[in-house]
């Protein structure tokens, strides 16, 4: 039986800025057009092909700090063996226009400044970019939305939704079934969800959740695949030579009807409208109910 709805609790919020590098644990966020504040909006492209890179090409990225200075108007980048860059975190003085595939998408950002992809390209050890993602060119993702979340949800850098959330329970159920204990960390979730009785995967028959005292609405689109990411070792930045936990994984969580080789954890999410704050102690109900399939990619 589903867990009682009212018992769900916002157990975690977590922010992104700089695509695969550290997140940033937050007590509360306003919901934006892209999703939290700041999630995203930052990416490392090769600058000799174009592609954004990620953790899945450099799992050192993975060690990268990043924090949110908002009282100087900066995020700030640390790394192992770097001095702190720091660039601006509303920036109004855009460089030139990149446009970079993001998946299934072609994405236009700006190139934040020569200093800046002096520092990525130091730390890769590769021509590199540091990218902001565009505010004049909207990224709209309509995959698996329903008509009704109006207007059509964006999304930043991130692979494909604004939104991502996993809950304790399914985390739980995972960790009993792989060698290395996980976090949240290794499945990078802007929402973590706890409930004192839940089965494990019950976010997987949900399709609209009502979040905080005014209710707003957040649908929930499709499970997430998973890419080797969950692999690396987020305390050295490497990955794992038994390539844990992605093999234990593919033995209970290849659960999706329509692609059913794919490994799953985690729900994609799209709110249905903007400006809300979301914070930590948040109740949540679940509101409808459905089935999920990837019959097209996301």
């Amino acid at each position: 039986m589903p867990a009682e709805s009212d018992e769900w609790t916002v157990a975690g919020l977590y922010t992104y800025p700089v695509k695969s590098c550290q997140g940033v644990a937050l007590r509360s966020s306003t919901v934006t057009a892209t999703g939290l504040q700041y999630d995203r909006l930052w990416m490392l492209v090769d600058a000799r092909s174009g592609r954004f890179v990620t953790q899945r090409q450099h799992p050192r990225l993975a060690l990268v700090q990043v924090t949110i200075n908002e009282k100087r108007g900066m995020l700030e980048l640390d790394a192992p063996g770097m001095s702190t860059l720091q660039v601006a975190l509303n920036p109004t003085d855009l460089g030139a226009q990149v446009p970079v595939r993001v998946w299934y998408d072609t994405v236009m950002g700006r190139r934040c400044s020569a200093h800046a992809d002096s520092w990525v390209t130091q730390f890769t050890g590769k021509p590199t970019w540091l990218l902001y993602k565009d505010p004049h060119h909207p990224r709209h993702v309509s995959r698996y939305v329903p008509a009704k979340c109006s207007p059509v949800p964006q999304a930043g850098f991130a692979d494909v939704f604004p939104l991502h959330i996993t809950t304790d329970s399914s985390l739980s159920d995972v960790n009993l079934r792989v060698p290395h204990k996980l976090s949240h960390t290794h499945f990078r979730p802007n929402i973590v969800l706890t409930h004192p009785h839940a089965a494990p995967y019950e976010e997987e028959r949900w399709t609209r959740v009502e979040i905080g005292r005014d209710c707003w609405s957040l649908f929930i689109t499709s499970r997430t695949p998973r890419c080797s990411m969950p692999n690396v070792d987020l305390a050295v930045g490497a990955m794992r030579e038994d390539k844990e936990p992605m093999t234990s994984m593919r033995t209970f969580r290849c659960v999706d009807p329509g692609k059913p080789s794919f490994v799953c954890f985690g729900m994609q999410a799209a709110p249905q409208r903007v400006g809300h704050t979301v914070c930590v102690g948040d109740p949540v109900v679940v509101r409808e109910y459905g089935e999920h399939s990837l019959t097209e990619p996301l």
